[in-house]
């Protein structure tokens, strides 16, 4: 018979059923105050329990038991909280298991997350998710300022912060809410995306503020400034704002050059350029409005050629559903991408860039695409409406606005020598060609606040290659300047030894470069002279900018406006450095 070692077949068994009967055994024991150590008072009752038990199922328990307070030799001990809520919490200390129900949660959490018990605080947040529409303003706000408190409740805290901000207008009642609750409440609340809905306007919001300013007007005067700085103080009708501020609040210094502003502003509400609401979004924009960024989806071009970025707001994150699909009816389109534009008036519109490729059937996919080539996106039921075509399909076309036209500037398809501009009127819906047969293959097209375009391009020049190559010429990069005045297209001196990588408005008052240049890093932003109004237009590169709110990326991937609840975006718990507290 073979012997074997020592260490041979060792085995870890267990039973749960053991572990059970312990369980079991030991609630036995405290119901029957057999063995108990502690007794822990909960307003005018008495509960027997073991230390041990205790300090194992809380970190408050075993922080008093073992760190040599006062309280680690004591028989009795009171805590806060009621007695059943209390009762609650000692039976799942002691068997993993309690009763929650809409009455008891809100106390049931607040003792689990005062004794820190992570398992009961999740049971109590998931119970919170699914119950979340049954509770009445003050069971919100209680659970709101139990919840924010601790990190690992901040999506039920976040949850219901936007219930009680969906329902400001009943928060703002002579109520538990509107008696107890602090400036920070107020402020956090008014910096929610989801305050304002269908139902209530920025008005009953700035209504909500001021009657909760006026509730203890002598103490709460002081954060006037503050919470008015929170509303869109543009969207309230002039008369009703000095109506609903009153005197009292008028009378605030502060708060008076506030409203002087906005009736300014409000008084170029229809002819503004940008519009107020991009200038001032924090006065004119709704709440319900946010702006995302829009680039080419490339991975999935035949059936999702444009998508929006992920969304952040100054209060959150939101995850956003791609875009209607432009509409995409011929097969071949594997090589059919889409540039998106967004007008002044952001309104957006997808111009078909066709490529170099022509696919299986190149002429009959010709045919097609000259007929479906240009679209506009209506937000309001999320589709791609079909526009008049562009008279000529062009390879990378770039877009750019001036007053009522939309300017594209690229290569023609059926002869890939020649560039042409051809616009698009926004209130005829008509195109026309402009400039058939342009020496600049366009790369980038910036429109200027004087009403002409700066291109960016290569152009083929004589010569011989530097590579060695059999091909004369070579291509060098070109800054061209259109005036669509005269509709002429004139070459811009420019220091040929930057390396651009494309051209910009920052401000509407200043061009600029940004550049790569071969011997510096890191890449830098040039001011650019401009001298465009005489006979000889120039551009001369200036001194370096260092200006943070130039913002290059918004020129490869522009931004469009929309309200978040047409394509159903849903606020999303989020840890970005935006919103980190």
């Amino acid at each position: 018979m073979a012997a074997f070692k020592q260490d041979q077949c060792v085995q870890r068994v267990g039973n749960q059923s053991h572990l059970s009967r312990l369980s079991s055994g030991l609630n036995q024991l405290r119901q029957q105050a057999a063995f108990c150590d502690v007794n822990i008072i909960v307003g005018d009752q008495r509960f027997p329990a073991h230390k041990a038990v205790l300090s194992c199922a809380s970190d408050y328990f075993q922080g008093m038991f073992s760190s040599g307070f006062q309280e680690s030799t004591m028989s009795e001990i009171t805590v806060p909280g009621t007695e059943e809520s209390f009762a609650q919490i000692l039976d799942f200390a002691y068997t993993g298991y309690f009763t929650l129900s809409l009455r008891t949660v809100t106390g049931i959490l607040q003792m689990a997350c005062y004794m820190v018990i992570p398992e009961a605080m999740d049971l109590c947040a998931e119970y919170l998710r699914e119950v979340k529409d049954s509770f009445t303003i003050e069971d919100y706000y209680e659970i709101w300022c139990i919840t924010s408190n601790h990190s690992n409740l901040a999506d039920i805290a976040q949850l219901y912060r936007s219930y009680l901000a969906q329902r400001f207008s009943e928060c703002v009642q002579p109520n538990v809410f509107l008696e107890n609750s602090s400036a920070n409440v107020m402020l956090e609340i008014l910096s929610d995306e989801d305050i304002e809905t269908d139902n209530m306007t920025e008005e009953h919001i700035l209504q909500g503020t001021v009657m909760w300013l006026k509730y203890d007007w002598e103490q709460r005067k002081v954060h006037a400034v503050d919470l008015l700085q929170k509303i869109r103080l543009g969207l309230v009708p002039i008369d009703r704002l000095h109506k609903i501020l009153g005197d009292e609040l008028l009378a605030v210094p502060e708060c008076k050059d506030i409203v002087e502003e906005v009736i300014k502003l409000s008084a170029t509400k229809d002819t503004a350029s940008p519009p107020l609401v991009k200038s001032h979004p924090e006065l004119f924009a709704t709440r319900n409005t946010i702006t995302a960024r829009l680039e080419e989806d490339y991975d999935h071009a035949s059936t999702a050629p444009i998508i929006l970025l992920t969304c952040k707001t100054k209060t959150a994150c939101y995850n956003i559903t791609k875009l209607a699909d432009v509409p995409n009816r011929y097969p071949y389109s594997d090589d059919k991408f889409f540039k998106a534009f967004v007008s002044n008036e952001n309104q957006l519109y997808a111009a078909i860039d066709v490529g170099y490729y022509d696919g299986p059937d190149g002429e009959t996919r010709y045919n097609w695409l000259k007929e479906n080539n240009f679209f506009w996106y209506k937000s309001e039921t999320n589709e791609w409406i079909l526009l008049p075509p562009m008279p000529e399909l062009l390879i990378y076309p770039r877009m750019v606005q001036i007053k009522e036209y939309i300017y594209l500037i690229g290569e023609v398809k059926i002869d890939t020598s020649k560039n042409m501009i051809q616009r698009f009127s926004i209130g005829s819906k008509s195109w026309e060609i402009l400039v058939d047969d342009i020496l600049i293959e366009s790369l980038f097209a910036v429109a200027l606040p004087t009403g002409q375009i700066l291109v960016k391009g290569e152009q083929v020049r004589a010569g011989p290659n530097p590579d060695g190559s059999p091909y004369a010429g070579f291509r060098a990069v070109v800054v061209a300047l259109y005036k669509p005045a005269t509709n002429e297209l004139l070459d811009v001196s420019v220091d040929k030894t930057l390396d651009l990588s494309s051209l910009f408005v920052a401000n509407n008052n200043g061009c600029y470069l940004f550049t790569r240049s071969k011997d510096k890093e890191p890449e830098q932003v040039n001011r650019v002279i401009l001298d465009f109004d005489c006979d000889r237009p120039s551009m001369v590169i200036g001194e370096v900018v260092e200006d943070e709110t130039i913002d290059i990326e918004k020129q490869f991937y522009p931004e469009f406006t929309f309200d978040k609840r047409k394509l159903g975006l849903v606020q999303v718990p989020c840890e970005c450095e935006s919103h980190v507290k």
